[in-house]
């Protein structure tokens, strides 16, 4: 019996223009215009210098592990025939503040090769009307 469809993010007014970009295969996130600071959620004020002038661009999309999981059991329908997977919380290389949780697409043999800091990059997971990020390890580690 085939699994059930994976989740489909629904996007909010503060957030459409993240999903959009996805959608086109590219990677943005809020930035303060004032300091800089990338944010990987939504904000009214940047938290470093306390502004609320905001952008939306696009980091390098490059970055490396902070922290992960395997998953050998889920409840969220869809994810079945996936397991074990792994999800990736992921410290953007421009932005040491900034952290991206996705999942890792990395084979299930090389689970005993993964460690903190290990380098990533963004890729994309198209899921019909949706597109999520995927992390990838980067090449030549």
């Amino acid at each position: 019996m085939a699994s059930a469809q994976k989740p489909i993010p629904v996007a909010t007014e503060h957030d459409q223009p993240y999903w959009d970009a996805l959608k086109e295969h590219k990677f943005v996130l809020q930035r303060c215009k004032t300091c800089g600071l990338f944010s990987a959620q939504p904000r009214v004020i940047c938290p470093r210098c306390h502004q609320d002038d905001y952008e939306w661009a696009a980091p390098s999309g490059r970055a490396k592990i902070h922290s992960y999981t395997i998953v050998y059991q889920t409840f969220t329908p869809g994810f079945d025939d996936e397991i074990p997977y792994v999800i990736c919380h992921a410290q953007l290389e421009e932005e040491p503040t900034c952290f991206v949780t996705a999942n890792l697409a990395v084979d299930q043999a090389d689970f005993d090769k993964l460690d903190i800091d290990l380098p990533l990059v963004i890729d994309y997971d198209d899921r019909g009307e949706a597109t999520v990020p995927l992390w990838r390890l980067a090449e030549g580690k």
